[in-house]
């Protein structure tokens, strides 16, 4: 239910109470003053609550959430959110995610997340310092994942965790659009080292105010750090190029596993730091500054030892041949990302790690490949470099990227016989040789008919569809099928009406069920004699009684419900006669089910037991099983 964005400033108690099924609920940017328990407490189903953007000061002085069991993500605050109180999160155990837009939250009573015993993801917005420490002690044994946007961080002397005891639960922790400086990275560094269980830190969109002049000594003293992953995504520094070389933190990046520091202007790393980060395996630089001289400085001799994936994209490095000198110094290194670089140009010759697998050089404006890509590779991605044509040698290759160039013809089976995956989108390719696929696996594969013979197979399967239709048709036709379906019908038309019509709906006294061969002998003897008898009898002709554009099948229904009695004509036309049938059908659910004496049955000429068609097997019981009325043919008799 999505009521998000309509001035609502007052909902009635009652208005989900029929709710019980709701999965989602949006009152976002409304102007709810207030929230109220009883709103939510017959939305058992709810997992998605999202509060965010009314006028509301605080959530009140108990849980609006108490009865909300099954709730996955909650999102609340707006400008005038300023108190969270104990108890106001009662009712909730876990949350997949926890929104709080909280940026002039400044009353936060501690326990007050503590009732959450889990929560996968937080991300509140918030300015003050106290709160942030108060809220950080009060989740590091439920939140996985704390997010924090907006903040400015200041310097703060209490401990993180003060009296909390182990074990922790936050792993991951990230700062988005916040304000440091640094005294605060200092001080901050020394404190999560406290979080024993913080494996990752994030900086997104921040503002760094400083140089780098960090407390090296205190940051070292306070022992080893415990995070795994570090990334920094377009942190803006105002004088980056003033900042200093981080000499002191070699003791708290050893341990390091992972780093990303992309879209932040870095131009080098110095060597004597780059050699202490002994650990990493994983570091991604793209969208920086790099230039090719001082990326020799960044990855100099012994720096970075266990390196395996290297993200260099989108620097300005200009030349192939030095990139390559300069990571042939990464002993461990697998892939390799130099794409959208302005390489221009590339040399017939280059050294490479041995242990290279991965090379992308999309996008790097080099006209032509020759034999310095490396001959070790499985995995390359020239795409987007205006290649007139691919001829390289690479025999451990098993994928291939190519597309956007001006390829006219496709890659030589033979040089990548161990290929798997080839894109070739956006080239110019007209035409296919017999060589271009007379490849040793090519060759190997074995195509399914379906593949080869598209067309004949479909027709195939029309044919045998159409066979199936037919020999249904031939069977049904045989055994009777149509007559079967129409009973099932006029059973289901039966089981809709009420066993029994009240006394006041019985018009008819009986309702005659004959063929329209035998019509002269019920109209002109039988009807004539029954009507004009004292007391006469109400009889239940179709010709005379039935509703003219009623349904002929309602006609029959209605008629044998308003008779107190169904008396058939029986012949050898009304075993042959269509609506007979109908009418039989509705008496076999209706009047035989029932066990009652309804039915009666006059043979107005022998007809042996045998002679009834095998579906009417209830009338050859009964005719087998009951006395039935014969027409004798002496006149004596007929009286």
């Amino acid at each position: 239910l999505l009521l998000q964005s309509n001035e609502i400033s007052s909902i009635d108690e009652d208005s989900f109470c029929s709710l019980e099924k709701l999965e989602l609920l949006d009152l976002s940017n409304n102007i709810l003053a207030h929230l109220s328990p009883v709103w939510f407490g017959h939305l058992f189903s709810l997992q998605h609550l999202h509060l965010q953007g009314n006028s509301y000061r605080d959530l009140g002085e108990s849980s609006p959430f108490s009865n909300l069991r099954n709730l996955s993500s909650l999102h609340l605050g707006n400008p005038q959110f300023s108190t969270i109180r104990q108890g106001n999160f009662e009712g909730i155990a876990l949350l997949n995610k926890l929104w709080i837009d909280g940026g002039n939250l400044n009353q936060y009573e501690p326990g007050s997340l503590k009732s959450i015993k889990m929560i996968n993801h937080m991300i509140i917005n918030l300015r003050s310092i106290d709160v942030f420490s108060a809220i950080v002690r009060d989740l590091l044994h439920s939140v996985i994942w704390l997010e924090v946007r907006e903040i400015k961080l200041e310097i703060e002397k209490k401990s993180l965790v003060q009296n909390s005891t182990l074990p922790f639960r936050m792993q991951k922790l990230t700062f988005k659009d916040a304000l440091f400086t640094d005294e605060y990275i200092s001080r901050v560094s020394v404190l999560l080292k406290e979080i024993t269980s913080l494996q990752e830190l994030e900086a997104i969109d921040c503002v760094l105010e400083g140089k780098g002049a960090w407390d090296t000594k205190e940051i070292a003293s306070s022992g080893q750090s415990f995070v795994e992953t570090v990334s920094v995504i377009n942190i803006m520094i105002q004088n980056f190029h003033l900042f200093l070389d981080l000499e002191g933190m070699e003791s708290q990046i050893n341990k390091l596993k992972r780093l990303t520091i992309a879209s932040s202007r870095v131009f080098m790393v110095p060597c004597k730091l780059a050699k202490h980060f002994s650990s990493l395996l994983y570091l991604d630089f793209h969208d920086n500054l790099l230039v090719n001289n001082r990326l020799n400085e960044t990855i100099c001799e012994d720096a970075w030892p266990l390196l395996q994936t290297l993200n260099l994209s989108q620097n300005s490095l200009k030349s192939l041949k030095q990139t390559a000198n300069s990571v042939t110094r990464l002993p461990k290194l697998i892939n390799l990302d130099i794409s959208q670089n302005n390489f221009g140009e590339i040399p017939d010759v280059c050294e490479w790690p041995k242990t290279l697998k991965y090379l992308n050089l999309s996008s790097t404006h080099i006209p032509k490949l020759t034999t310095c890509i490396p001959p070790t590779l499985e995995v390359l991605d020239v795409s987007a470099n205006n290649l007139k044509e691919f001829g390289l040698q690479l025999p451990f290759l098993k994928e291939l990227y190519l597309t956007k160039n001006q390829l006219k013809t496709l890659p030589g089976a033979a040089p990548i016989p161990n290929l798997v995956a080839m894109s070739v989108r956006r080239n110019k390719l007209n035409s296919f040789s017999r060589e271009e696929f007379e490849g040793a696996q090519v060759g190997a594969v074995h195509l399914s008919l379906m593949e080869c013979h598209r067309s004949l197979v479909v027709v195939l399967i029309c044919a045998l569809v159409f066979l199936v239709i037919l020999v249904l048709v031939v069977v049904g036709y045989k055994y009777h099928a149509v007559w079967y379906l129409r009973m099932t019908w006029a059973w289901l038309q039966a089981k809709r009406k009420p066993k029994r019509a009240p006394p006041k709906d019985i018009c008819y006294d009986a309702f005659v069920s004959y063929s329209e061969n035998d019509s002269d002998w019920v109209e002109n003897i039988m009807v004539r004699k029954l009507e004009q008898a004292c007391p006469p009898f109400r009889l239940c002709l179709h010709k005379r009684d039935f509703v003219p554009g009623k349904w002929i099948v309602d006609n029959i229904i209605d008629s044998i419900e308003k008779s107190h009695k169904t008396l058939f004509v029986l012949s050898e036309h009304f075993v042959q006669s269509e609506w007979c049938k109908y009418e039989l059908d509705f008496s076999h659910f209706r009047l035989f089910d029932e066990n009652n004496d309804a039915a009666i049955l006059v043979l107005l000429e022998p007809i042996q037991s045998k002679a009834i068609p095998k579906r009417f097997c209830k009338l050859r019981k009964i005719m087998n099983t009951k006395t039935y009325l014969e027409w004798p043919l002496e006149e004596e008799q007929q009286e």
